[in-house]
């Protein structure tokens, strides 16, 4: 859920996903990588995101 919520954002607001993946793109795109605390609030914010807690919620479609 969370790589896909990583990639919602990055499309609607713009951002190339290479800027916030440093070259992991395939494994977000296959939702497979594992994440540290630390990447989760470095990719928060450069999503301007303040809580980076909506990165793990489902969200209706």
């Amino acid at each position: 859920m969370f790589w896909t919520n990583v990639l919602w954002h990055a499309k609607n607001k713009n951002i190339p996903i290479s800027e916030l993946m440093s070259g992991k793109t395939a494994a977000a795109n296959n939702k497979t990588a594992n994440i540290m605390l630390e990447r989760i609030e470095n990719i928060a914010n450069m999503l301007e995101i303040d809580d980076y807690a909506i990165l793990f919620e489902e969200v209706e479609g």
